[in-house]
Parts: structure tokens; sequence; C-alpha cells
């Protein structure tokens, strides 16, 4: 269990990284060309996890899952190559497209073949070991990114990623669990099988819906945050760099305390987003930027128990042999709510500028948080 779960993790941290890399040197890449082509670059990364996602759950749920992994993330080291040396910007947009598109597989089929490594009730540290590894990445990808685009340019840093996706396809060929379909499909399998096994359960129901309104929020304040940080607290760019940093650490430490707090998946998740939403609030009423950094770093934390517990709920909610559904309609609503809140955010910060914007999205997170909490405590098990 440790090595396949170490092996994994390390993958993961390398291609995660390889990941923010990339799209910060695409970012670049596009920005010169006017903000429509970076647009939509952004909607080329969420559209195909809202899209693919009734396909996504029933390809991983009635494959071999290993498998489904294996010719995915090939897929996208092959893909990075073109993208990596292409100067059309349709192509640029097309072929990142077909990236995220193999990567709506990737996600759920490593969420749903943790408990095939861990077992059911080792879920939860799995999960947590995974969040260490993707959360190491993206405090080292924008980083690297942007190093590698300045000092050798964007192709350089788009191949880079083709060698993290090799490297992580090399590490899933070495796991030793398996996680195989089951015997024969199950009922009620349909199109929409994924969406309807998650919002059936009243827990997962609510759980769910509460994350979406704090994922909205949050991408407000990846919005808002620069407005705030340098036009309003004074920040340096290197300052602004700073908060996404302790971001970064608190989410790591956040998904690190999961297994250690003896509370129900459903309350940590409820819990997580309240401090979420407090953090993003403090950084909107903070005075200064040594406040505003402490606030950065407790919704870092609030972030990182969030993203363990849900996606232990998750497998703990929902049959085994249904994880990749539950997985991808999951991602589905959050990838949605992301992009609510991209659209969102810009009216808001142009209408209560920078901090109004994220005092009130922080209190509309901690609210829906606590009205879970509230929820989630009155929520029967579901039915063997």
């Amino acid at each position: 269990m440790r090595r396949d779960l170490n092996l994994l993790a390390a993958g993961l941290a390398l291609s995660t990284a390889g990941d923010a890399a990339a799209l910060v040197a695409l970012l670049l890449r596009l920005q010169p060309h006017g903000s429509g082509w970076v647009a939509g670059l952004l909607a080329a990364e969420l559209i195909p996890y809202v899209v693919l996602a009734p396909l996504t759950g029933r390809v991983v749920d009635r494959l071999e899952t290993r498998s489904v992994l294996l010719v995915a993330l090939a897929g996208q080291a092959v893909l990075c190559v073109p993208l990596a040396l292409v100067d059309t910007l349709w192509a640029t947009v097309a072929l990142f497209a077909g990236v995220t598109a193999l990567s709506a597989f990737v996600r759920p089929a490593t969420s749903a073949l943790v408990p095939a490594i861990t077992g059911e009730g080792g879920a939860q540290r799995g999960y947590s070991r995974l969040a260490t590894g993707t959360g190491l990445g993206w405090i080292a990808g924008p980083a690297a990114g942007g190093l590698l685009t300045g000092a050798f340019g964007a192709t350089t840093a788009i191949l880079a990623d083709a060698v993290t996706f090799a490297l992580l396809t090399l590490a899933c060929s070495a796991l030793r669990a398996r996680r195989h379909p089951a015997a024969a499909p199950e009922d009620g399998e349909t199109a929409r099988g994924g969406l309807r096994l998650v919002l059936g359960d009243p827990l997962l129901r609510t759980a769910l819906l509460g994350s979406a309104v704090a994922v909205s929020s949050g991408v407000i304040d990846n919005v808002a945050a620069p407005f705030r940080f340098v036009g309003q607290l004074g920040a340096s760019d290197s300052g602004y760099g700073l908060y996404l940093t302790l971001w970064g650490v608190g989410a790591l430490a956040g998904a690190q305390l999961v297994p250690r707090i003896r509370l129900s998946s459903g309350a940590l998740l409820a819990l997580g987003n309240l401090l979420t939403g407090a953090g993003i609030a403090g950084i909107g009423l903070a005075p200064g930027l040594v406040l505003a950094y402490v606030a950065s770093t407790a919704g870092g934390v609030g972030n990182g128990i969030a993203n363990v517990s849900q996606s232990a709920l998750i497998s703990t909610r929902t049959p085994a042999a249904q994880h990749g559904r539950a997985f991808a309609a999951s991602g589905a609503v959050l990838q949605t709510a992301i992009g609510v809140g991209t659209a969102a955010g810009a009216p808001l910060v142009a209408l209560l500028r920078a901090d109004g914007a994220m005092l009130w999205a922080g209190l509309l997170t901690c609210a829906s948080s606590l009205v879970a909490l509230l929820l989630t405590g009155r929520s029967r098990p579901p039915a063997p």
C-alpha cells in the first residue's frame, strides 16, 4: 500500500508541477494576442470536465482503472509535443483542450483507484497523501513555468510537461493495485448516472452544493487578489507571489491535518469550507499585508481540509463499483462552479472593489458552510 501511494503521489507532484508550468507558459504565449485568446484557453481548461463527465465516469467504472490511467497519461504526453511546437493560436487552444479532455479521465480514475490501494478504511489517509503531492506540484509549478519560459521560451516549458506526463505514466505502470470493473452493469446506468448517484444521497448533495458555493467564492478571490494585494495593500509582485505561496503551504498543512481530526468527512468538509471562507473574508478586511498573509494561510488550510474530506466523503458514500461516475460528476459540478465564479469575479470587483468582493465572497462561503454543517448533522447514512 505505502509503495503504491508513494509512487502515485510522487508522480502526481511532478505532473502537477508540469501542468502548472505549461499553463503559465501558454498564458504568456497568448497574452500578447488579447484577452479573448486567454479566456479561450481558460475555457478549454474547464469545459471538457463538464461535457465529458458522463463518458469519463462510465469508462473508469467499466474498464480496469490503472489501464485507463496509462492510456490517458500517455495520450497527454503525446499531445504536449505538438502543443509545444505549434504557433497557430486556434491550434494551441484546441490541443490544450485535448490535453484537458484526457485529464478529465485521469482525475476520477486516480480518485477511484485510491481505495483499491488503501482499502476503504485507509482512503482518507490515501487522499491526504495524494493532496500533498499535488499541493507541492502547484507550489513549485508556476515558478518553474515562469523561469523556464523567461529563460528558454514557452516551448521548453510545455515540453517539460510532456516529460512529467511520461514519468507519471511510468509510475502508474509500476502500481501493483488494480481496480477491476463490476461483473455486470449497474442498474440505472444512464448518461446522468453519476450526478443522480451523488445528488441522490442527502449528505453528498448538501456537501457538494456547499462546496460549489465555496469554490465559486474561491475563484472570485483569485480574480480580486491581484487588485487587493497590489492595488490596495501595496504589495510588490513578489509580495503577491508570497500570498499564493502561503495559500499553497496552508493547503498542504490542511491536507495533513485531516487524518488526525476525529470528525466525520462531512463535518470536516463543511468546517474546511468555513475556514476557507473566513480566510477570504479576512483578506478583504485586513488593514495591512501581515494580517492579509495570515488570513491567506488560514484560508489555504481550510482549502486543504476541504479537498481531502470531499474525496473521502465521496469514496465512503458511494458504491466502489461506481466511484468513477461519482468522482466525474462531482468534478463536473465543481468545474461549473469555477466557471460561474470566474465570470462573476470581474463585475463584482468593479462593483464592490477588491476588498468588498473578497469580504462578501468569504461571508457567502461561511454562511453556506454553516448551513451545510447543520444539515450534515441531520443526514442519515445511505441505505445498504
